[in-house]
């Protein structure tokens, strides 16, 4: 679950004090209002996803691992009666834990540890599962929950900060029905409407719909209060702590305190009050400011109000000339990098094997009054070649076209392939909008170029930067030319030879009017540096779209977390599954990250849940190199290349990081998601010296007996009783899959993500059932259900785990 939900209260507040506001509205009839409205504009709600999770789990068996498949086909249900009326979905995903809420984030670990162990002692007690009551979602459920509404056909966004802030932006910026979740942000928020996931009757498409006007009508406040409302109420910027001694004055000299309502609502109703007497301004923000005791941090609710303008919005509590200065994307992490902003244009040349040119237009962000680049308006863009057959083509990306266009870099395998040429290409995409009418012109030109023609009234530079990268093989270019454009006169382009580096012009200050022939050779860039920001990029891009997993967290913060599964911590014969998993996790840190001189690489910080952490500070994990044959490939070759040979290195080197390369062989002759689990069964049998044959039958009858049971038929499954140590046991597998996600993810995709989703190879009552007969000692035949087909592929599956774990000195033992 996300760290928090909103303002504390607030929601609860609204449906007793302010029942008005909870309006049962109809979606169906409100799409279709919308239609006829909007004839151009189909109806769009976007969805808080991490909201909705808790409610889209309903099978009845949540602790056995997880009901995948009818899981997927609940999501698919949801899906599909929004389809029928005409209701297009756009789900959001918090894709990290922001650092301001950390603490909280620790918090809820914690808390969930407690409940998990007393769901343990529940069920070695009862021997079956408790009621809703004491529901906790099944172990990586939100992930795969991603992974499942992409397999859907769904637009799915996984955000570089928490999704409240872009799915309000989304709402209001593409005109949405409305905002599905079940956060009162969005009541503070000024976006679209905001629906109740809580109360959908999904076959009616009926829900509550919240109206802010009619919560400000009754806390006699306006729209333009609500921000600072929250702030001073406490939210994930302003700590309650600080608020106390302020909510105890409005309590003392509110004429109108209620003593029907608890504290909590009193002090909102109090809030209110204050606020609502005082003048709209900043300098009325700057008094509370004083007022309240911030310590050395004076900014806070400057910081807090500022969180919930949406790009384009203003307030009577900041200047305009602050609001102003803050280009949207400060606000919008997901839509930058993190040290400045691109804009890009690939040149491809559609008959050659290869890119020919890549271009960026570098503007440094620190600068707030900087001129953003939705304000340029010409691009006048110059091939490398002057020959008159190239036949050159511009690719022009942006954030809101990412799924449609085809990516540079290697998506997961299943996806549309690409060709050479594009494999090959540096950077992704823009990561800013241009408006409607930027002109994009092409022309013929025997040296390569890029200008830009600004906004007249900037009057900072915007560096461009051509170059033609060492990735191009086979393939002689000229000297390529760097120019700085800006609105004073123009600076002499500059030649510079390919040769691995570039000068710097990109970290010089914006006043600056230093030629790069200026600069000593010494300030220039490293080709290694530019592959390490468009990989990050590429990771990036992959991030957003629900493509790979984690990877981009480790790219670019070296920094993960992994948050509670259902383990027992008093069953000391299993480690924690993050200490399971970590030798796989260094070896892709490993093929990750750059090591340094001597070979030593960046540490990983790892906030990752298991018995004995305090999670006082995070864990520093040091990357180690798989084994794999020859060394390790970098990422240029797993991520870019092509041909057979690369195929069998990239799949080799996944392997490498669960020890298996040399069962390489044996490993490609069976079905992929087969494959891929016995991967990881085989993995967690040399791990887990406890681990024995009993267990791996039980894990071998479920990939084989998995397959060809629909979603109805697992759903009918009934089990007399719940083993504890199964349960653990199940969870430890979800967990493992989504470590086999993350290899694949790094290794270039070798597998298709597809095949390596739960839904694909687990289901936990029938795990449960297999691990029970197993246990009792039933046979092979019992096991397999009688399918004389399964015979033999268990005995070959059962032979070559029981080989690689020879191989580890590791001897799988009879319970």
């Amino acid at each position: 679950r996300r760290s928090a939900m909103g303002v504390r209260g607030l929601q609860g507040f609204v449906a007793r004090v302010c029942p008005d506001a909870c309006k049962t509205v109809d979606l169906r009839e409100m799409a279709e209002k919308h239609r006829i409205d909007h004839p151009d504009s189909p109806p769009v709600i976007v969805v808080d996803a991490m909201s909705c999770v808790r409610r889209w789990y309903t099978p009845e068996s949540w602790v056995c691992g997880g009901q995948w498949r009818e899981y997927l086909a609940i999501l698919e249900d949801f899906i599909n009666a929004f389809m029928a009326a005409g209701i297009k979905l756009v789900f959001y995903f918090d894709g990290v834990v922001e650092e301001k809420k950390r603490e909280e984030w620790i918090k809820r670990r914690m808390k969930n540890t407690e409940e998990i162990a007393t769901l343990f002692r529940f069920i070695k007690t009862h021997r079956k599962q408790p009621g809703r009551e004491m529901f906790v979602l099944p172990s990586a459920l939100p992930t795969f929950t991603r992974f499942a509404l992409k397999s859907l056909g769904q637009k799915t966004v996984c955000t570089l900060q928490e999704a409240d802030f872009e799915v309000a932006a989304y709402g209001l910026q593409h005109n949405c029905l409305g905002i599905l979740g079940q956060d009162s942000d969005y009541l503070i928020y000024n976006t679209c409407p905001y629906f109740s996931i809580e109360n959908l009757h999904l076959d009616r498409l009926v829900t509550v719909m919240y109206s802010r006007e009619v919560l400000c009508h009754v806390l006699g406040i306006s729209l333009t209060h609500l921000p600072l409302f929250a702030c001073l109420l406490g939210n994930d910027i302003v700590p309650e702590s600080l608020l106390e001694g302020f909510w105890h004055k409005c309590l003392t000299t509110s004429p109108h305190r209620n003593n029907s309502y608890n504290k909590r609502t009193n002090i909102l109703l109090s809030v209110a009050k204050y606020i609502s007497k005082i003048p709209c301004s900043y300098s009325s923000l700057k008094h509370l400011e004083e007022m309240l005791p911030l310590g050395s941090d004076k900014s806070l609710l400057y910081r807090g109000v500022n969180s919930y303008l949406l790009p384009g919005q203003q307030s009577p509590w900041i200047p305009p000339s602050v609001i102003n200065c803050q280009m949207s994307s400060l606000q919008q992490q997901s839509a930058l990098c993190q040290d400045k902003e691109i804009f890009q244009v690939t040149f491809i040349q559609p008959q050659l094997s290869q890119p020919v040119f890549t271009a960026e237009v570098l503007q440094p962000s620190g600068h707030l009054c900087s001129t953003p680049l939705d304000s340029l308006q010409q691009v006048k863009v110059l091939p490398v070649l002057g020959t008159s057959e190239l036949d050159t083509a511009l690719q022009v990306g942006s954030h809101q076209s990412r799924a449609d266009r085809e990516n540079p870099l290697p998506h997961p395998a299943g996806h549309t392939a690409l060709d050479a040429a594009q494999a090959a290409v540096g950077f992704l995409g823009c990561e800013r909008t241009l408006p409607a009418q930027v002109k994009l012109l092409i022309q013929p030109y025997p040296k390569a170029l890029l200008r830009a023609a600004l906004n007249p009234f900037s009057i900072q530079p915007v560096f461009v930067l051509g170059i033609a990268p060492a990735l191009v093989r086979d393939l002689v270019l000229g000297p390529v030319e760097i120019d700085e454009v800006c609105t004073g006169p123009p600076l002499k382009p500059v030649q510079i030879p390919l040769d691995g580096s570039l000068p710097s012009c990109m970290s010089m200050a914006p006043h600056s009017l230093v030629s790069p022939a200026d600069l000593p050779r010494e300030h220039s860039i490293p080709l290694s540096v530019l592959l390490a920001k468009m990989f990050n990029s590429a990771a990036k891009e992959q991030h957003i779209q629900s493509e790979n997993y984690s990877i981009f967290n480790i790219l670019s913060n070296g920094e993960i977390e992994c948050s509670n599964s259902l383990e027992d911590d008093y069953d000391t014969e299993i480690p924690g599954q993050a200490l399971i998993y970590r030798p796989a996790r260094q070896h892709i840190y490993s093929i990750l990250l750059e090591s340094g001189k001597g070979g030593a690489y960046p540490l990983v910080k790892e906030w990752f849940v298991y018995f004995g952490n305090p999670l006082k500070q995070p864990e520093l994990i040091q990357p180690v190199r798989p084994p794999v044959t020859g060394g390790t490939p970098n990422l240029k070759t797993l991520w870019l290349a092509k041909g057979p040979d690369v195929e069998k290195q990239r799949y080799s080197t996944f392997l490498a990081c669960f020890y298996l390369q040399d069962e390489m062989e044996e490993l490609q002759a069976l079905e992929a998601p087969v494959a891929g689990f016995c991967c990881l069964l085989a993995y967690l049998m040399m791990q887990v010296s406890s681990l024995s044959l009993e267990d791996l039958n039980a894990f071998l009858a479920l990939i084989l007996c998995l397959k060809g049971k629909s979603a109805a038929h697992l759903t009918g499954l009934q089990l007399a009783q719940v083993d504890s140590r199964a349960v653990h046991l199940g969870a430890l597998l979800i967990r493992g899959l989504t470590t086999l996600l993350m290899a694949n993810s790094a290794c270039g995709f070798p597998f298709k993500m597809d095949d390596l989703m739960p839904w694909a190879v687990f289901d936990g009552k029938l795990f449960q059932e297999k691990y029970q007969q197993s246990h009792r000692g039933c046979s092979v035949e019992e096991l397999l259900e009688g399918n004389e087909p399964l015979y033999t592929p268990f005995q070959n599956l059962k032979s070559l785990i029981c080989k690689v774990c020879m191989a580890k000195n590791r001897t799988i033992q009879s319970r």
